[in-house]
């Protein structure tokens, strides 16, 4: 029904819809008509006038019924296929892969009947399904999300076939899939869709008309101008946070998520872009993404590392570390970009395990009522907003880090007027009138040291001290190559660590460093939670001049 609508006026489509009905009242055999749903919504609306019509929907397929659809679409696509069950244990193997990668979306995706159809017809068009089934043994991932979604958007361009046009060469520039995703960010975000490119009279007519159904009824959107999937609304939200117009609509919408953060984001982010590099307001956004797609067991940490070196270069300069570590010890990843300390570093409503050591930069938490921090949490930079109206930090059951410290050079948190709610944590905030309410019982005064080279060892220290994490028994752990990293071994840090390793603050067991809270009292007359708040003793600054010495 809906190339049918583009090719005709409104008056003759319900004329033919008229016409469907009176000859359907006589026939022994049901008149059955397909199309998306407000094609269908038409027809209904004309044809229930004259004749009972139910209305049927196609929903989301289950496992088993994807698969038969997807053998269907096959032997569609490859008559008499020699290889029909190699290609149909390929296409079994495929959306099982699918499946697992979107558990979150259940079968809102890898049950949706245009994903289906991309499967198939990419086995369909393999020539060698046996090749499939061994790079799918193998571990390798021949059809991705991200080919799924770019076979979706190919497949919607081809519509441009049913159409009409004056100047048949521009059909080649039209509704193309960054039109087709800058149309759907519109829809979904309110902004204004994207203007026409040059084209006669005739054919700005006919296209305006055609994308007044097409747009309303991509497959990625579920007829109410929102994504029909949690992938759809990923691939959505990636495009409309590189356009300019509706950039920062779809920004906030993705900070205020808080703890649940589209698992698929961060999946589509870089698509189309510099992979190597995160602009600070996306920081948050990404790192939640991943977050969200961490099994039961698993942990993920956010580093970002501003230099203070007080060059020009220095103050714009900043690195990001993204960390996951598996719950069985497998697969752990370290994904490592570069930013800049120019803009808003923005962290949204749910932050969880994040070190954050920017000078320069202003760091802003919030974006919806509440924000949560998830301890261990340590922010230090030059300017600080909380964009919410209530505090509520927390911790992991049992976990050694349970701590929150926040510092910094300005603080605007004008919008908390009730004291922060903590469980099971320890707080420390140090700004400008800290001391205020509801601050006041958290409100602390660091250390500092008038020699230069002792204030940097004792950074160094600390840093060493909270980039621990508890780990299993309660334990403190690091990757070998985390604290050997040269952002943390430069300077005197080299001599900081062997001086930890020498005295038993620090161990190191295989490719992790351990670190002895009781050795850490014992040796340096320090714990966690006073390195965590800048806090030194005369037995701390005494341990770390020995170091350097």
């Amino acid at each position: 029904m809906d190339e049918a609508r583009l090719r005709v006026t409104q008056e003759a489509f319900e004329a033919f819809l008229s016409d469907v009905a009176f000859m359907s009242k006589s026939r022994k055999l049901p008149t059955v008509l397909f199309g998306r749903t407000g094609a269908i919504q038409d027809a209904w609306i004309v044809c229930s006038d004259q004749i009972n019509v139910p209305v049927l929907e196609i929903g989301y397929y289950a496992k088993d019924r994807a698969l038969d659809f997807a053998r269907a679409r096959l032997n569609v696509a490859v008559p008499n296929n020699p290889h029909a069950e190699a290609c149909s244990r390929a296409v079994s193997l495929l959306l099982d892969g699918l499946r697992k990668d979107t558990t979150q979306d259940g079968d809102r995706f890898a049950g949706y009947a245009p994903v289906i159809q991309a499967v198939a017809d990419r086995v369909a068009a393999s020539g060698n399904p046996s090749t499939l089934i061994a790079q799918l043994q193998k571990g390798e991932h021949p059809v991705t999300l991200q080919s799924v979604v770019d076979a979706i958007l190919s497949r919607e361009h081809q519509k441009l076939s049913s159409i009409v046009l004056e100047e048949k060469r521009i059909a080649e520039q039209l509704y193309l899939p960054k039109e087709q995703l800058s149309r759907l960010g519109a829809r979904v975000y309110g902004g204004i869709a994207p203007q026409l490119i040059q084209m006669c009279a005739q054919d700005t007519q006919t296209y305006s008309s055609a994308l007044e159904t097409w747009v309303p009824e991509h497959p990625f959107l579920d007829g109410n101008n929102r994504p029909s999937s949690a992938v759809f609304a990923a691939v959505i939200a990636a495009a409309a946070l590189q356009n300019e117009s509706i950039a920062a609509k779809a920004l906030a919408a993705e900070l205020a998520k808080g703890a649940a953060s589209n698992p698929f984001l961060s999946e589509f982010y870089f698509s189309g872009r510099d992979s190597s590099f995160l602009p600070p307001e996306h920081v948050g956004i990404v790192y939640s993404s991943i977050r969200a797609r961490l099994s039961l067991g698993d942990s993920a940490s956010l580093l970002v590392d501003g230099s203070d070196d007080g060059s020009d270069e220095g103050l714009l300069r900043a690195e990001i570390e993204i960390g996951t570590v598996r719950a069985d010890g497998t697969n752990n990843r370290v994904l490592r970009f570069s930013s800049e300390q120019a803009g808003t570093l923005k962290l949204g409503s749910h932050v969880q395990d994040v070190e954050i050591n920017a000078p320069h930069a202003q760091v802003e938490i919030g974006g919806a009522k509440e924000v949560v921090l998830v301890a261990p949490v340590v922010i230090q930079g030059g300017v600080l907003s909380i964009a919410a109206e209530k505090v509520v930090l927390e911790a992991i059951p049992n976990s050694s880090d349970a701590a929150v410290f926040i510092e910094a050079q300005q603080a605007n948190v004008s919008l908390i007027s009730s004291v922060p709610i903590l469980n099971g944590v320890s707080l420390s905030v140090a700004w400008p009138g800290s001391s205020a309410h509801p601050w006041t019982n958290f409100s602390t005064n660091p250390t500092e040291s008038s020699d230069p080279r002792l204030e940097e060892a004792l950074r160094r220290f600390r840093k060493f001290v909270i980039s621990f994490r508890s780990h299993s028994k309660g334990s403190l752990k690091r990757f070998k190559d985390k604290l050997d990293h040269e952002r943390m071994t430069k300077g005197s840090g080299r001599s900081v660590l062997d001086h930890m390793m020498k005295t038993g603050v620090v161990t190191l067991d295989g490719e992790m460093y351990t670190l002895h809270p009781q050795e850490l009292t014992r040796q340096a007359d320090a714990s966690y939670l006073s390195c965590m708040a800048r806090r030194f003793s005369d037995g701390t600054i005494r341990f770390v001049t020995e170091a350097i010495s």
